[in-house]
């Protein structure tokens, strides 16, 4: 299996030349390369990322228009999410929804407490196609003021919802910087059904926005399988994919210098079936819950393991530490050409 993750630049560690490489597109590019061997040096810090949201409430919110209350089957994924943290001594991102900072403000605090940075994941997990410029505001200016009045920190970060800054909603990273967050982190760049922003560069980088304003970009990481590029950085394809496939790719980041960015849910880490049937008020939904805990139990078992593993042998670090370096480089002007650039989905 040839292996290898986009955007690989020459960072002086290897002289392997690229074999192939896709058209660059702002500022992409990517090849197929043998694979690599063992880093011998574990320098580059990656970024390790936590969307914190009870995947029950937002069901909840999807069948029945009510989030409810956060379930025990949530606090318990997130103290073993904090358990491995703990034992691997890594500091991470916590991307909080406003509904849990709602139902938990004790727990962010304790977060804080423990040395993780806190960020924003939206008020009520709503993707930003789904909304208004306006709404948009309205909802981070909610999320980051419940936030901030709840660990008495400043938030810097945005991660949106289904990783909904896509092709269509590039708009987005004004309204989000003109909101206080300096860094975002929801572009995925390749296009997935969904989501996605193809060609977008997929390294940190500071961006000059149309408005005069600037932030930094952190996306989620992509690499090379089977001859196609896709979305490696966590969630379901942590579920899907071979470990030793996980280790190949980070280690070839590692060695090219390049960040790697992890997102998990606390369901990804749950030692218990996830469950969601009981949720639906109708047949049609009975299904699509069934369908949802089907998709959400494959290969889950093994996550736990995965991410204890990536995270004894490589450095990673929260995702505040990676913008603020950036925020020191000179800014990009690629998203207004990004817009134009990205075909809409067929």
């Amino acid at each position: 299996m040839r292996i290898a993750p986009v955007n690989e630049r020459d960072s002086g560690t290897t002289t392997e030349p690229p074999r192939g490489e896709h058209s660059p597109k702002i500022g992409m590019t990517a090849s197929s390369v043998s694979e690599p061997p063992p880093a011998r040096q574990v320098q580059v810090v990656h970024g390790m990322s936590i969307d914190v949201e009870d995947h029950r409430q937002i069901l909840s919110s999807r069948f029945r228009g009510d989030p409810g209350e956060v379930s025990a089957q949530f606090d318990r994924d997130m103290d073993e999410i904090l358990a491995i943290l703990d034992a691997t001594g890594t500091k991470a991102t916590f991307f909080v929804i406003g509904t849990i900072a709602e139902q938990r403000p004790d727990c962010l605090r304790r977060w804080a407490d423990l040395g993780h940075e806190i960020a924003s994941h939206g008020y009520a997990h709503k993707p930003i196609w789904a909304m208004t410029p306006t709404e948009l505001r309205e909802e981070l200016q909610s999320c980051k003021r419940r936030l901030e009045d709840t660990i008495s920190e400043p938030i810097t970060g945005f991660r949106a919802p289904i990783f909904s800054v896509r092709w269509d909603s590039v708009w987005a990273l004004d309204t989000i910087s003109e909101c206080g967050f300096t860094y975002d982190s929801s572009i995925v760049p390749v296009r997935m059904r969904r989501y996605g922003v193809a060609g977008f560069d997929p390294q940190p980088a500071p961006y000059l926005l149309p408005s005069g304003r600037r932030i930094v970009e952190i996306p989620l990481s992509i690499g090379r399988l089977w001859g196609r590029t896709m979305p490696v950085a966590g969630g379901g394809y942590f579920r899907l994919l071979p470990q030793v496939t996980i280790r190949r790719i980070l280690r070839r980041f590692t060695m090219r210098q390049e960040v790697f960015v992890v997102y998990c849910h606390p369901y990804d880490m749950s030692a218990q079936p996830f469950q969601s049937a009981d949720l639906a008020e109708n047949w049609l939904d009975r299904l699509k819950g069934g369908l949802i805990s089907f998709k959400s139990n494959l290969g889950r078992a093994k996550v736990r393991r995965l991410v204890r593993s990536i995270l004894e042998t490589f450095r990673f670090g929260p995702l505040k530490d990676i913008a603020e370096k950036q925020e020191t480089h000179e800014p990009k002007r690629l998203l207004a050409k990004a817009c134009s650039d990205v075909r809409r989905p067929v």
